[in-house]
């Protein structure tokens, strides 16, 4: 790439490509033709949404699903504004995306301020920074949000941001770049990641911990349990190996769903019922792998956690703002730091894990509160291939299957209760999708009419989705917040459109079914590659996992 004579944009689609981006997901606008101008069969498609805020969620579900680099594609001012919900869910979820979007052309601004160009804000990155990635390199905090004023500074911090991004925790960046700059020529060496990027990712490449400090704090401890996190999803087979030889069962965060669990000692429970809580209260130490630990997952911090902690973590700087550890080791190697932990004596096995799940799946399945809801976690269970991908909404369908559903790997699902933005689920399964992953959208009738504009992008690109549509008249976790807290029902009853009628006009396929026969149909479009949209009406009631529900008796 030395001496190309490319634009700064298809120089930084050339850098997007190097890393392993083939798709990425974008509108075009007034300010950023230039990444489209650029296109070529050696660079990622730029595939075209309906919404900017689309855009981030499709990237995010991609990021989830593959766990790599996923890139979204804006315009400026209104453009960049209309992608923060997205990028706020992306960032807190650890994903890892990229936002690059165009700004004012340099040519015509002030130094004074925003003078009236079209789009144009006196600091468009600064819609990002509260929820961009942060590093803190020395004594200096490296934030991902950046409004470059200069071709050069824009490749470098482009190639800085890929590798930065990579480096574990996860989460989101922005690079601001003014649209007459993207159009600029470029001729200069592609520069490399900046030392001090560089020696921060091999300063957390490290497994230089004492091994002494975990075994005089395990010393007598007979009953070890293992709490993954979705910062561990890379060492599921690690953490299963490491459950066995402590007989230690494994809990999960709900990003972490699916690690260990190869493992007899992985339990296919949340934390929030009863039975997994009871568990993790007799362990007498636990072991936490990438998890922030937050309130979400742990009922705000109401649940009881073994007196003795050892926390493993890329930065254990946000789990110590929720719970005190004995012994913290910072790594991002954790096939490395869990290597080292086999040295540890074996724990012969105290209880059977497969069993309390297996019996308080159970007993939900036959309480009255959880008969429908098991059922369709059973229905997809049965019917929908663990290699194909699952996207659930906000919605109490989704808080089902996104929580309760036997993951068999990591990143099986993408649930979005990192910052809990109902409307994920549509856009983001065109993330998956895109990749070419037969992607099932768990949603409800309130999410997916906040972007119903996106069946139009299913629709051209012929993804593989299967919208698993749930109407229940409205947005019925609120309604079933309105109950509990004995409210008055408002706002809360939508009027909806003829789903037959609007798949029609999209060209979509349309199946309207019930619990009873749901399997079935899920079954047979699991091996369809064209989209379809099936609804299901059936009355559902929330699970334990949702915070109305966390202590009711």
């Amino acid at each position: 790439m030395e001496g190309s004579t490319r634009t700064v944009a298809a120089v930084i689609l050339e850098l997007l490509a190097k890393a392993g981006v083939k798709k990425a997901f974008g509108i075009p606008g007034v300010h950023n033709l230039a990444f489209w101008n650029a296109l070529s069969k050696d660079l990622p498609e730029i595939v075209s949404v309906r919404h900017e805020q689309s855009c981030v969620y499709a990237a995010d579900g991609l990021s989830r699903a593959t766990g790599q680099l996923a890139v979204a594609i804006t315009t400026t001012g209104p453009g960049a504004a209309n992608t923060i919900g997205a990028f706020g869910e992306a960032s807190i979820s650890g994903s890892q995306v990229l936002v690059i979007s165009s700004e004012a052309p340099m040519k015509n601004r002030l130094s004074e301020g925003a003078r009236g160009i079209l789009h144009e804000m006196n600091d468009q990155s600064a819609l990002f920074t509260p929820l961009a990635k942060r590093l803190l390199i020395g004594n200096q905090e490296l934030v991902l949000s950046k409004s470059c004023k200069s071709a050069n500074e824009a490749i470098s911090t482009v190639v800085d941001f890929i590798k930065c991004l990579s480096i574990a925790p996860t989460g989101a960046g922005y690079i601001g770049i003014p649209a007459d700059l993207l159009s600029q020529e470029y001729k200069d060496p592609i520069p490399k990641p900046s030392e001090q990027v560089i020696a921060f990712a091999n300063r957390l490449d490290n497994t230089d911990f004492d091994i002494k400090s975990v075994e005089e704090l395990l010393s007598e401890v007979k009953k070890i349990g293992i709490w993954a996190g979705g910062g561990a999803t890379e060492v599921t087979e690690e953490i299963a190996t490491l459950s066995n030889h402590l007989s230690a069962p494994i809990f999960t965060s709900f990003a972490g769903r699916g690690v260990g669990s190869s493992s007899n000692n992985y339990l296919s429970i949340p934390i929030h019922e009863i039975e997994a809580e009871n568990l993790l209260a007799q362990c007498e130490a636990l072991l936490v792998f990438g998890s922030q630990l937050d309130g979400m997952n742990t009922k705000n911090w109401s649940i009881k956690f073994p007196q003795k902690i050892v926390l493993i973590d890329a930065d254990p700087t946000n789990a110590l703002r929720n719970i005190a550890a004995d012994v913290i080791i910072q790594s991002s190697n954790l096939a490395g730091v869990i290597s080292k932990l086999l040295k540890l004596d074996g724990r012969a096995k105290w209880v059977d894990s497969a069993q309390i799940s297996l019996f308080a799946r159970e007993r939900i399945a036959s309480s009255q509160s959880g008969e429908a809801g098991m059922a369709l976690v059973a229905a997809v269970e049965k019917s929908w291939p663990s290699e194909n991908q699952i996207v659930c909404d906000m919605a109490i369908s989704g808080y089902w299957i996104g929580v309760y559903l036997k993951a068999n790997r990591p990143r099986q699902i993408g649930y979005p209760v990192g910052w809990g933005t109902l409307g994920f689920g549509l856009p983001a399964s065109l993330g998956a999708s895109a990749a070419g992953l037969a992607t099932l959208l768990v949603c409800g009738d309130g999410g997916i009419a906040f972007g119903l504009g996106e069946l139009a992008t299913v629709a051209q690109e012929k993804l593989p989705v299967t919208i698993l549509l749930h109407d229940n008249g409205g947005y019925g976790m609120l309604r079933f917040d309105q109950k509990v807290m004995h409210h008055p029902e408002r706002g809360v009853n939508l009027f909806n459109p003829n789903w037959k009628m609007l798949a029609a006009s999209f060209g979509i396929e349309f199946i309207e079914t019930d619990l009873k026969n749901l399997a079935k149909v899920l079954n047979q479009r699991s091996e369809i590659t064209t989209p379809g949209i099936v609804l299901i009406t059936e009355s559902i009631y929330p699970p334990k996992s949702t915070s109305p529900r966390w202590n009711e008796r």
